[in-house]
């Protein structure tokens, strides 16, 4: 009975999403790290987002897409909030308390501009805020519009710094030669494999229709990257919306199964029925039934292909409760509710999860997918197919590395969350 009531005491405690970055330097998992990489990237890419001047650069168009820009300005203040740690700790240093408010006021500069359309230098110069969020003209004020560029860049370079300080990467070198060591070997294979086949299509000449070079797409891609992220984006939000609404769904009917047994007998067929169903047999019939340019065929299928993992795997985890776990809480007289809350569901979030994880990877499947068979010619399904039929199999090639991306991006994302829902889970307590 001790090892159940030590699980259930495990489960029942209050826990931070975020601990595991925010320990201190001491920490042995490079998570703080990457965050601190976000951070800058965020810094940046927000950064160009500030000035008209700025966007008409190739990485500053890479961004412009407005349902995009919110999310970014998110992004950099939920990173912001993760870098500061413990408040207890920044308090001791005052370096990094400086540094802290540094970020705090970028942050929240950036996230009146995107979110509010309040451009802080705007109302210094005495520009109008619509020049600053539109496309530069032959009437654009540019010397005004050329100060708040030095001012804004200004504060790009204060908070890179108070990034860099509160990091403070020259403190954690042990970690990252543990690191080198530990992925040295995944790394040297994938460098090889890459300049093995780049040496093997320039010997025997095989032709960039069959296979592009690892350089000829790497280069397609830095040349293209900012349309690539544009159209990439409206890929990511069908596939994003779709895991949302099947995941949701099939997590809301795995908990009424659960609790009707009846309910779950009758629907599990159906369920497998229907998840054997390729998807190609559903793509031209969602475009049917919601038009092949309405955003909801794509969601539609998504929703469908995440739909039974999850209901499945919630049905599995309910159902896979420790039996003497289940007893002691019924000696100690818990409601149902109580055995839900505190045991059942804290167990089935392993299952819940390993089938959200696999649903990421669907999700970007079916968007791009549903894309291929027709719609919106903004997306990465559309651009895939008109490239390669076009025999333009390098731009081809680097959507395809973009859909990659953003998969491996999504599946982070959820690992992530994973992490901060379940920290007493014996996975993460031994590492």
């Amino acid at each position: 009975m001790t090892n159940n009531s030590s699980f259930l005491t495990a489960t029942m405690k209050p826990t931070s999403a975020f601990d595991d970055v925010k320990d201190d330097h001491s920490e042995k998992r490079l998570g703080r790290d990457f965050v601190a990489l976000v951070t800058l990237f965020l810094i940046v890419v927000t950064y160009h987002l500030q000035n008209p001047l700025l966007l008409e650069l190739q990485f500053g168009q890479a961004w412009r897409n407005p349902s995009l820009q919110p999310v970014l300005g998110v992004a950099l203040a939920v990173c912001v909030y993760i870098l500061a740690g413990r408040w207890k700790d920044l308090r001791r240093d005052t370096v990094k308390l400086v540094a802290m408010g540094i970020l705090v006021v970028f942050t929240a500069y950036v996230l009146l501009d995107i979110i509010l359309h309040i451009n802080l230098l705007a109302l210094v110069t005495g520009v109008s805020q619509d020049i600053f969020h539109a496309e530069l003209s032959e009437t654009s004020p540019l010397a005004s519009i050329e100060s708040a560029l030095t001012i804004s860049s200004l504060l790009e370079y204060l908070a890179l710094i108070a990034v860099i300080i509160i990091w403070s990467p020259w403190k954690r070198l042990g970690v990252y030669a543990e690191a080198a060591r530990r992925n040295a070997a995944p790394l040297i294979v994938a460098i090889v494999v890459l300049v093995l086949l780049e040496v093997l299509l320039t010997v025997f000449n095989v032709q960039q229709f069959l296979l592009p070079k690892p350089s000829v797409i790497l280069g397609r891609l830095f040349t293209l990257y900012d349309q690539l992220i544009t159209v990439g984006w409206n890929t990511f939000q069908n596939a994003l919306w779709g895991f949302v609404w099947g995941c949701g769904l099939g997590i809301l009917t795995g908990l009424v199964s659960a609790r009707f047994t009846n309910f779950s007998k009758a629907l599990m067929p159906l369920a497998i029925a229907a998840n054997s169903v390729p998807i190609i047999a559903f793509a031209p019939i969602f475009n049917t039934w919601f038009g092949a340019l309405n955003p909801a065929s794509k969601v539609a299928i998504v929703a469908v292909l995440t739909y039974f993992p999850a209901m499945i795997s919630t049905v599995k985890g309910l159902n896979s409760v420790d039996y003497r776990s289940l007893e002691l809480m019924r000696s100690y007289a818990a409601t149902d509710m109580e055995i839900f809350r505190k045991l059942r569901f804290p167990s089935a979030l392993p299952f819940i999860f390993s089938a959200l994880k696999v649903a990421t990877t669907l999700a970007m499947i079916g968007a791009i997918v549903s894309e291929y068979f027709g719609g919106s010619t903004k997306g990465l399904g559309y651009r895939i197919r008109e490239d390669a039929q076009l025999f333009r199999y390098p731009e081809s090639w680097s959507a395809i590395i973009v859909a990659a991306a953003l998969g491996i991006l999504f599946y982070m994302v959820v690992s992530a969350v994973e992490r901060g829902m379940m920290p007493w889970h014996i996975s993460f307590r031994e590492e």
